[in-house]
């Protein structure tokens, strides 16, 4: 009966951890704040009018790697009023969304160009595709794709040489 007991306690453990949403900022991976509070300082240049704008969620799996960027956001516009021009960061005190405001989609990513680029938009935009052209200059995730056996010659080996191979 014990064995079975840790057994339980540990699947419910692994469910856990493999469940777990990035739904507060408090208790994200500081590589992914510094991410995330470059989207917050665009998205509050952009979208702020007076009111501060917050971490709602991340969409996705993030990629957080020095060579492949992709962050992608929700961000909410709260009842709180800014206490400064620049202010982005998070409070705690302000996680009720204003009424009649739209999510904000923000990415952040390394563009072909090993360049970073952050973009917010509307959802409603976003989710129509009105932001795309932009988007689209983001570097995709591909496993695999910048080793060595991800890459392809055009040199052609003779079959009957299985030394050359």
């Amino acid at each position: 009966m014990d064995a079975m007991l840790k057994v339980l306690v540990l699947a419910a453990l692994i469910l856990l951890v493999s469940a777990q949403t990035f739904n507060n900022y408090n208790s994200l991976p500081d590589v992914l704040k510094r991410h995330i509070d470059k989207i917050l300082i665009k998205a509050n240049q952009d979208f702020g009018r007076g009111h501060h704008i917050v971490f709602d969620s991340i969409i996705g799996k993030p990629m957080t790697r020095q060579s492949n960027l992709y962050v992608n956001v929700l961000l909410k516009v709260t009842t709180c009023i800014k206490t400064s021009k620049n202010a982005y960061e998070h409070r705690d005190e302000c996680d009720t969304r204003k009424d009649n405001t739209p999510l904000i989609d923000c990415l952040v990513c390394k563009t072909y160009n090993e360049k970073e680029l952050v973009d917010c938009g509307r959802k409603i935009n976003v989710s129509k595709g009105k932001r795309s052209e932009i988007r689209n200059s983001c570097r995709p995730y591909r496993i695999g794709g910048s080793n060595l056996l991800g890459l392809k010659s055009e040199d052609r080996r003779k079959i009957e040489c299985l030394g050359c191979i």
